[in-house]
């Protein structure tokens, strides 16, 4: 079985704040995307989401499970729009992962 930690920034502070498109996929792409958002606005709490998520893929990693990470961004707009691009983002990474459960984490 594999499994996704899965992070929700539901305003789009990565794409607003550090320029980076969503989905973010595998976990270099994650740390990279933290590096960045942290670079741009190191108070923003999506860092803190971020890095548990990335904290949480290593450790499942280390108990030797099949694991893979992504960060999926909504809109500024948090409501229907937001959910909406959330949803579309959500398909598309379950589709390219192949993954049969999800971890969620958000800030």
């Amino acid at each position: 079985m594999k499994t996704l930690v899965l992070n929700v920034d539901r305003d789009d502070d990565f794409g607003r704040k550090a320029n980076i498109k969503s989905p973010i996929i595998g976990i270099k792409n994650n740390i990279d995307a933290a590096n960045r958002l942290g670079q741009a606005d190191p108070e923003d709490s999506d860092l803190n989401a971020i890095f548990s998520a990335i904290s949480i893929y290593y450790k499942l990693l280390k108990e030797k499970k099949d694991v893979e990470i992504a960060t999926i961004c909504g809109d500024i707009n948090v409501g229907i729009k937001s959910d909406e691009i959330i949803t579309k983002q959500l398909e598309q990474v379950i589709y390219q992962t192949k993954v049969d459960d999800v971890i969620l984490v958000t800030d």
